[in-house]
């Protein structure tokens, strides 16, 4: 049965374009899946704890130095990893902030990075292990970072492909609208469907 991972991270609500994008394509997804499932997480009001002591020595330290504080930190990251190792699609609603991802996708993506889980060394090198997986980024941003005077802000972009092709997810479509204006945003999002529609028949 088809999975979709579904994760939102916002600040806003009602307002928000990335929101209303990525809940569009989950939308045209279950049409399209009618008996596959669907997992969400709002990183805005679940929030993963930011990478901490307990952590370190939770995924580093030798097995001595285990407690119930450096299991738990662990095991909350093994929620998070398990939610991508069962999902087919992952659908990122991740807006633009300063040229770069909101702090609680990064808090995320610090969190189910993990060695030996989601990527590990070989004698060839790193080698992700979450293959065979397709990631679509819904992106919201004030500039349009296709124009060359812009482009080389874009920390957004090149660090999610870079992120996810890390640990193995390398079939990562990025669909995105800009605008300074709500109006312009809104306009920019009615226009996405075509692309949402030809991306959820591709998947």
């Amino acid at each position: 049965m088809a999975h979709l991972l579904h994760i939102d991270s916002s600040a806003r609500g009602e307002g928000s374009a990335s929101r209303r994008l990525s809940a569009e394509y989950v939308a045209a997804w279950k049409s399209r899946n009618p008996h596959g499932t669907v997992t969400y997480r709002d990183l805005t009001t679940d929030t993963p704890g930011f990478v901490s002591t307990d952590w370190i020595t939770g995924v580093f330290g030798p097995a001595e130095t285990a407690n119930a504080s450096t299991e738990a930190a662990v095991a909350a990251s093994e929620h998070l990893i398990r939610e991508m190792e069962e999902a087919d699609v992952i659908v990122l609603g991740v807006p633009m902030y300063n040229f770069g991802v909101p702090a609680t996708f990064k808090a995320w993506i610090d969190r189910v990075v993990m060695a030996g889980r989601t990527f590990a060394f070989g004698e060839n090198g790193p080698e992700g292990l979450l293959k065979g997986k397709k990631a679509v980024v819904l992106r919201a941003s004030g500039s349009d970072f296709d124009n060359p005077d812009f482009a080389p802000m874009d920390f957004h972009a090149p660090y999610i492909r870079g992120v996810l092709g890390w640990i193995g997810i390398t079939d990562v479509e990025i669909i995105a609208v800009n605008g300074y204006t709500p109006e312009q945003l809104d306009i920019a999002v009615r226009r996405a469907g075509a692309t949402i529609g030809a991306s959820v028949a591709a998947a």
